[in-house]
Parts: structure tokens; C-alpha cells; sequence
């Protein structure tokens, strides 16, 4: 093998990215669809990512990459999308979806035009809109009698396609080094040349002499384009772009209404109805369930699992990520492993080997003890009757723990055989594999003190056939809303966005007030609230510190200080670090710089540092991912106030609401096995919690109570999504 090779991306991405290559680069030239790549390394400036890693992606497969926030899942994503690692098939098609900006391969705004929705998702498949302007321009120079404008056409062509591969060239030269550094940037002077030369010819046009057969080059180059838009399916590209924005819930007014009116977060659904639109033969996707609502999700995952096309998906929604999935990625402690089966059956399977390698170390322990005892017993009694068997005795049983001690059974479960399962490791002291106890991560901690107990009873808050209507609104736009939540109670509110599940939690806080009805609270009832828009007002600026950037820490302070509320910092950093914003990071990081993740720390923090009888909840696991969400939901499974969550996240409802347990669970595995990432605390919330809470779907401005919670939601929106099916069929 040749040595490793480098790649580094332009500022200000800072990827730099290693793979092992053949000397010939025969990877390059691999016309399957599959990645298959071996010493894959991705740092960011000078700290690692991922270390020596396989990368492999079989044509067709759907997998799910998790890993802790911050272990490099989407920067693996963007140096594949941006062709960063050497030994990429150039001709495979890749397209990205972040999750912080419009994929620039698809979603880019149209400049300089007023165009309504689905234009503006039809005219992101650039591959499409370039072949299109190409075939009219080519039908006018085949068609047109002058055959001097026909070769000017050809020519302009020929300059359009030549500065394509420059920019190629140019991009491909700015990642590599070295020799191949070297062939790169003489490929970039011959690209260069090439389009000198073009340019050169179709400047002095009207001076050249008419080359025999161009009208048949333009016929040639006509074919061709004829023939990508035919394998681009151009034909039905408006409709297929109009299916994808319905079941990403945009109405055919929204369609034909101005891309320029749409929220940030319709946005986000356009730049995701592109990415599904575009053909590609992978396609990463970041978070893409982000800003949709329960229905768009459940339409995405049916859309998602009927694709032929490499599928890589990040996600922080277990259960969309489980119904998608058929192999699970694994990203940690700088390695990427890989899994047959979905993160649910991962999580599973990692609970069983972890309870089988814990009880095969027990068991072995026992063993050695016992051998341990029996050889000093041995050697006793060889000293006092000179037994010449008992001695041979101790020295095999000694020789047996000092070279075959460890595993007696193979990875398949067969015998252990030494020259067939030690072939691999090389020199070793023992003729045995060691039992290796699995290592987690730490798990994510999230600490919620508990409220002190009301001094007077009563319910927390009633509404009482409470009915809203904006100004000027011609009709209420929630009537007839009724519901309660006593002390220690649980409710979540689900629906499609838009319905009004927020402006329930505005009238809640008082921010609003009814129109008809009343609002009942206790009198000694306060709210903690995360809004939506929580995360977006701790990523603003903050000028209030002169004395350097703002941080967690310092927000934290002030924000008690402008309450009138003396703090100590002790205190302070005491609540954050239960929140995981410990040392450095709460004091000393500019709050700007901290993750979406942390920021929802942050914004937690701040809600609960006086625990509040009420916990108001809405889209909290936005910005998180799993592994936090699950610290949350256990924090939140033991805390004695009550809750009211807005959320989209099926897992989170369930656990929250419903009183099911964090852990996934398959029918043959055991609830009395030990999970290593539970706590002690959740065997508790049976006892302290037994009563679940309730679940109110919001729609045409009702309200109405899911009995069988959640999964009966789920249920209503899978058998409108089939009915929407069966009348467009």
C-alpha cells in the first residue's frame, strides 16, 4: 500500500481528511455506487474526530449515524458531501441536507427572482435547470438556418463546460498534497488552458472559418442532453416536487404563494423537499425532522423508507430514526462501528453483551479464586508429605492461570481454539483473549430539584371552555378548550404546527388572555416556561458584560440579578454543572460559542434553579441530542412538579406522559436484565408516579383527549396519511 494520502478543505471549514489508497488510486475509478474506504481519519484544526476508521456505505442501504453531540457526525457528513476524503468515487452522486444551512447543492436561493413555492423547490435541481437551458439553446442552434450562430451556440457551450472543469480541477487541487498535489495542480494548468483556448475561439467568432460538421456536434450534443433530462425524469419533476411539499404539509395555496414569505422554518421544509427531490446516489441528511411537525414526520419516514438510494440519516427522534434504519453507524471514542439492525436493536444487543461479558468475568473470577485457593493448598501439602504428583499438580494449575486464563469461548460462540482465534492479534504474554468489560461513554447527567410542596391544595390550572380569536379574525381560532392539570399532574398537547398548540401555552403564561372562558390558577402557582424561542434568544448577542464575553456562567447571574434575586456564583455553578456546564465551559466559553445542545442546558437551567411547581415545555428536545434527551426524560420521570410538554417526539411522550420506561425493549429481552446506562432513580418513578398523564390532540381549534395516549394520535395521522394516498391513486 502507498502511503497515507491528505486532503484539507478550504477556510473556514478547517476538515482535514486521510484515507489509505492503492498506489494505482483504483478506488477512483470503482464504477459501483458503494464507499468502501479504510483508514479514514477527519480532524477539525488540530483535534481528532475520527481516528482509523472503515468507511462503508452499501448501495441502497438506509443508515442511522448517532453518536454524542460533538463527536464529528456532521462534520463526517460534510467531508463526504464536499469530496474531502481521498479515494471518493467522483462519479457518484452525493447530496447533503444540514441541519444549520440550505444544502448549497440544492437549495440555494434563486437570485434576483420573485418565484412562488414549488418553483423555487424545482429550480434547486440544478443538474435539471442546466440541462433544460441547454437543450433550448441546442434545439435553437440545430433549427436556425445561420450556421454561424449554430457555431457560436457550440462554442458558448463548450466555454460553460470548461470553466466547470476548472472549478472542479481548482477544488480538487486545493485538498491535496504532495505527488498527488503535484498531478492535481498540473490538471488545474490543463483546465486552465483548455479554457483559454475556448474562450479564445468564441471571441473571435466571426472571424473563424465554419467547421464542416458542427450542425452535427450540435445534433451529438443535443442527444445527450435529451438523454440526461430523460434519465432526470424532468417531465414529472413539477409533480413529484408538488407531492413532496404536501406531505411535508404545505397546502396548494402555500405552493403558489411567494418562497419569500415563508418563516425561517418553512424554509427548512423547502430546503428538505429539494434534497428529496434531487436524484443522487447517497443522500445525508442532518436532522431533517427539525421544524416538522408529527404528521410531515410520519409522511417522511414512509417516503424515506421506499427509497433505492444510499440513505445516511442523523437524527435525534429515536422512534422516526428506528422506523427508517436498516444498519445503525456508531460514532465513538473516535471510531466508527457498525451495527446489523436499527439504534433500538443496537442499544439492546450492546444491554446483552454487557450482561453476558459482566457474568462471564463473575464467573471467571469465582474460578481463579477458587484455583488460587486449591494451588496454596497444594503447595502446602506437597511441602509437608513431598508428593511429587501434588507438585506437577500446582505447576500446571499455576501454568494454566499465568498463560490460559481469559476467554474460553470464540467471538461465534464455538470452543477457543489458540491458532485460529489468537491468529489475528499477534505476540501476546497469554494464549488467551482477556475478558474485556464493555466501556460506555459517560452517561449525559441532568439534575432537577424538586419544588417544595404547596402549602394549600387545589389544582394548578383550569381552563374552563376558554375560546381565543386574534384581532380582526373573522372566526375564534381555539373554542370550547377545557382541561386541567392538578399538583404533580402530566399533559402534553400534540397536533400538526400551526394548530395552536403554542398559543395554548401563551394563555397559559398569561401572555395572552381569552377571549370567552376562564383561566383558574393556583394562587401560588409558578411557571417555568421553555418557549421555541428560548434557544434563539440565548444565541442573540449579549453586550451587558464590559469586562469580556458573555458566558453561561455571567447570563446565569444576571439573569437572577435583574429578578432582584442575589445569587451565589457557588450556587450557580452548582446548577449548572448538574446541566452539564461544568468549569470552563460554564465560565470561560462566550455563551455565542456554546452548542445547541448546551444552550438548551442553559435555558433549562435558568427555569428550574427555584424549582416551580409547573414545568411548561415546548419543543425542548429540539436542539439535543438522544443521549441528553434521555438524561432529561429521567431527570424529569422522578421530579415531583408537574409537567405540561409540546413536543413532536413520540419517545419523549411516552416516557414523560405515559410513565413507559427510557429503555428500548424487544419481545426476548428480559425487564429484569441490568442496563448500565439506567439509574437507580427510574425503579423509583413507579412508586412515586402511578397515574398517567394525558395527552390532548389540537386541531380545527378543539381540543381533544387522546385516551390511549400517543399511540392513538399516531394512529390518526397514519390512516389520514393512507386516506390522502388512496385519493391521489
Amino acid at each position: 500500500m502507498a502511503p497515507k494520502t491528505k486532503a484539507a478543505a478550504q477556510q473556514p471549514s478547517l476538515i482535514t481528511a486521510v484515507s489509505q489508497q492503492s498506489r494505482f488510486h483504483t478506488e477512483t475509478l470503482d464504477t459501483s455506487l458503494e464507499i468502501d474506504l479504510k483508514g479514514v481519519t477527519i480532524s477539525i484544526g488540530e483535534r481528532e474526530l475520527i481516528a482509523s476508521s472503515h468507511l462503508r456505505f452499501k448501495n441502497g442501504v438506509r443508515y442511522g449515524l448517532v453518536g454524542r453531540n460533538g463527536s464529528g457526525k456532521s462534520t463526517l457528513l460534510t467531508a463526504i458531501a464536499e469530496r474531502l476524503i481521498p479515494g471518493l468515487n467522483p462519479s457518484i452522486r452525493i447530496l447533503l441536507l444540514s441541519q444549520v444551512e440550505d444544502s448549497a447543492r440544492a437549495t440555494e436561493q434563486i437570485s434576483g427572482e420573485a418565484v412562488n413555492v414549488l418553483e423555487h423547490v424545482v429550480k434547486g435541481d440544478k443538474e435539471r435547470q442546466t440541462a433544460m437551458m441547454q437543450f433550448e439553446v441546442l434545439t435553437k442552434a440545430v433549427e436556425t438556418t445561420s450556421i454561424r450562430e449554430t457555431q457560436r451556440i457550440v462554442y458558448q457551450l463548450r466555454v460553460e463546460k470548461r470553466q466547470l472543469e476548472l472549478q472542479e480541477a481548482r477544488k480538487v487541487a486545493s485538498r491535496r498534497s504532495g505527488a498527488r498535489g503535484k498531478v492535481a495542480r498540473q490538471e488545474e494548468i490543463t483546465a486552465e488552458e483548455n479554457l483559454k483556448k475556448a474562450e479564445e475561439l468564441l471571441a473571435h467568432i466571426d472571424e473563424a472559418e465554419i467547421e464542416s460538421d458542427i450542425v452535427n456536434q450540435a445534433l451529438e450534443m443535443l442527444q445527450q442532453v435529451q438523454l440526461t433530462l430523460d434519465l432526470l425524469e424532468t417531465e414529472s419533476t413539477e409533480a413529484r416536487a408538488a407531492m413532496i411539499l404536501a406531505g411535508l404539509g404545505f397546502s396548494q395555496e402555500m405552493m403558489q404563494g411567494p418562497y419569500t414569505s415563508l418563516s425561517g422554518g418553512w424554509r427548512s421544509r423547502c430546503s428538505l423537499a429539494t434534497s428529496l427531490l434531487v436524484q443522487s446516489d447517497v443522500l445525508l441528511l442532518d436532522e431533517p425532522s427539525n421544524f416538522l411537525d408529527l404528521e410531515a414526520i410520519i409522511w417522511l419516514e414512509g417516503f424515506l423508507s421506499s427509497q433505492s438510494r444510499t440513505l445516511v440519516l442523523i437524527s435525534h427522534d429515536q422512534a422516526f430514526l428506528n422506523n427508517v434504519v436498516e444498519e445503525t453507524i456508531i460514532l465513538r471514542n473516535n471510531k466508527l462501528e457498525y451495527f446489523e439492525g436499527t439504534p433500538a436493536a443496537f442499544e439492546v444487543a450492546e444491554r446483552k453483551k454487557a450482561k453476558h461479558l459482566t457474568g462471564m468475568q463473575e464467573a471467571q473470577d469465582r474460578k481463579r479464586e477458587h484455583i488460587e485457593k486449591s494451588i496454596q493448598q497444594g503447595i502446602s501439602s506437597a511441602k509437608k508429605t513431598g508428593d511429587e504428583n501434588r507438585q506437577k499438580m500446582v505447576k500446571s494449575r499455576q501454568k494454566k492461570l499465568d498463560e490460559r486464563w481469559g476467554m474460553e469461548r470464540s467471538a461465534k460462540g464455538t470452543r477457543f481454539k489458540l491458532q485460529r482465534d489468537m491468529a489475528e492479534v499477534g505476540y501476546s504474554l497469554t494464549n488467551r483473549l482477556e475478558i474485556e468489560k464493555p466501556t460506555y461513554e459517560p452517561p449525559v447527567k441532568i439534575k432537577i430539584e424538586n419544588p417544595e410542596k404547596l402549602r394549600t391544595i387545589g389544582d394548578l390550572l383550569h381552563f374552563d371552555a376558554v375560546e381565543f380569536q386574534f384581532p380582526r379574525a373573522k372566526k375564534p381560532f381555539l373554542e370550547g378548550i377545557t382541561f386541567t392539570v392538578n399538583q404533580g399532574g402530566r399533559c402534553a398537547f400534540v397536533g400538526a404546527n400551526g394548530q395552536g398548540k403554542s398559543t395554548i401555552a401563551k394563555l397559559i403564561m398569561g401572555k395572552l388572555q381569552p377571549t370567552k372562558g376562564t383561566i383558574t390558577r393556583h394562587p401560588l402557582l409558578k411557571i417555568g416556561y421553555f418557549s421555541q424561542h428560548s434557544v434563539e434568544e440565548l444565541s442573540t448577542p449579549q453586550t451587558f458584560n464590559s469586562l469580556g464575553p458573555v458566558t453561561a456562567l455571567s447570563y446565569f447571574m444576571r439573569h437572577f440579578e435583574d429578578k432582584g434575586e442575589k445569587v451565589i456564583e457557588q450556587d450557580a455553578r452548582r446548577c449548572l454543572g448538574s446541566f452539564g456546564l461544568q468549569g470552563k465551559v460554564a465560565s470561560d466559553t462566550p455563551l455565542v460559542q456554546l452548542s445547541g445542545g448546551q444552550k438548551v442546558r442553559l435555558a433549562l437551567a435558568l427555569i428550574v434553579f427555584i424549582p416551580p411547581p409547573l414545568l411548561l415545555l415546548d419543543e425542548v428536545t429540539t436542539h439535543v441530542d438522544f443521549p441528553t434527551i434521555r438524561a432529561l426524560a429521567q431527570a424529569l420521570k422522578v421530579f415531583t412538579g408537574a409537567i405540561i410538554i409540546i413536543t413532536h417526539d413520540r419517545w419523549f411522550s411516552r416516557v414523560i406522559i405515559e410513565r413507559e420506561s427510557l429503555r428500548h425493549a424487544e419481545p426476548e429481552d428480559s425487564e429484569g436484565e441490568d442496563d448500565p446506562s439506567s439509574s437507580e432513580e427510574e425503579d423509583d418513578v413507579s412508586v412515586k408516579q402511578s397515574f398517567p398523564g394525558k395527552t390532548y390532540r389540537v386541531g380545527g381549534g378543539k381540543l381533544k383527549e387522546m385516551e390511549r395516549g400517543m399511540a392513538q394520535y399516531v394512529a390518526l395521522v397514519e390512516r389520514k396519511l393512507a386516506r390522502q394516498k388512496n385519493m391521489k391513486t
